[in-house]
């Protein structure tokens, strides 16, 4: 089940929450999933841009997952102090649910606070893209 920015709807590459139900892993998962390359390079362009920003989402503990490229993208500085951030694929991150939260009575509040936790990641890279968040 996903739920996309609404200005920008599904498939759009739009930050947003996913939720996976399944019996091997169960997650919410937030941020953008393979965005072309134009949006990514918005995104990698506002990190280096404002660096405090990205370190305040990063100093929230989320785990990122996802692809990376193997060397820096043209036009960023190979040294920069997030480049392994700047080689990003995905912008994506996770929260893991067990299954007794899964069918537990307070499923929807533990969906809704793993959605709030990453907020911050959602923020960013909607303020990236030009949008509200």
């Amino acid at each position: 089940m996903d739920f996309w920015h609404k200005k920008i709807g599904k498939g759009g590459h739009s930050p947003g929450l996913y939720l996976h139900i399944d019996p091997s892993e169960s997650f919410v998962a937030s941020g953008v999933w393979h965005p072309e390359t134009p949006v990514s390079n918005m995104v990698r362009k506002t990190i280096v841009e404002h660096p405090d920003s990205w370190k305040r989402v990063l100093d929230t503990g989320l785990k990122f997952w996802g692809e990376s490229l193997k060397r820096p993208p043209l036009g960023f500085d190979p040294s920069h102090q997030f480049i392994q951030d700047l080689k990003r694929k995905d912008f994506v991150s996770t929260v893991a649910l067990t299954t007794k939260q899964i069918t537990g009575p307070n499923f929807m509040e533990d969906v809704v606070a793993a959605g709030r936790s990453m907020n911050p990641l959602n923020r960013f890279l909607a303020e990236a893209m030009g949008l509200t968040w």
